[in-house]
């Protein structure tokens, strides 16, 4: 199932209700002691997201080591562990292929835990702590915002 087909409910003390028409729509297709399936995730944040490209900027702007934000994310998903190894079936070697980071590939649980490898990486390579360049992505992201806005 895709992002786009889930729906949203919130977890009340009496369990989970619907967030929206579409959950309550899903919801009422299924009949009162019934039994179903669910897959507990919570979706993307996308202000974290946005967090990230804000970190992608404060990086480029500190360092020229990196072409753009894409070979930076490329670079910054096989230091953290995001891949998987695989061999080529022509030489037989072994090659890294970076995992997506994408909404659908990623749960906002695991995209949190991600985000904070890719930060302390990132300082380090800097030379910074972790909670300065926090506060200059946080900076650089508000700047953007007023600059959207």
């Amino acid at each position: 199932m895709s992002d786009l087909e889930g729906r949203l409910f919130i977890r009340r003390a009496q369990g989970f209700v619907p967030a929206d028409i579409m959950a309550e729509d899903a919801m009422n297709k299924v009949a009162v002691g019934s039994t179903v399936m669910l897959t507990v995730r919570r979706p993307r944040n996308p202000a974290h997201h946005r967090k990230l490209f804000a970190l992608f900027s404060v990086v480029l702007e500190q360092t020229d080591r990196w072409a753009d934000s894409t070979v930076l994310l490329e670079d910054l998903k096989l230091a953290t562990g995001l891949f998987e190894t695989r061999v080529s079936a022509l030489t037989g070697m072994p090659y890294p292929v970076p995992a997506s980071i994408s909404f659908a590939a990623m749960s906002q649980d695991r995209f949190e835990a991600w985000y904070a490898k890719a930060i302390r990486v990132l300082s380090e390579h800097l030379g910074t702590d972790v909670e300065a360049l926090g506060r200059e992505v946080a900076e650089a992201a508000a700047a953007s915002a007023r600059r959207a806005a």
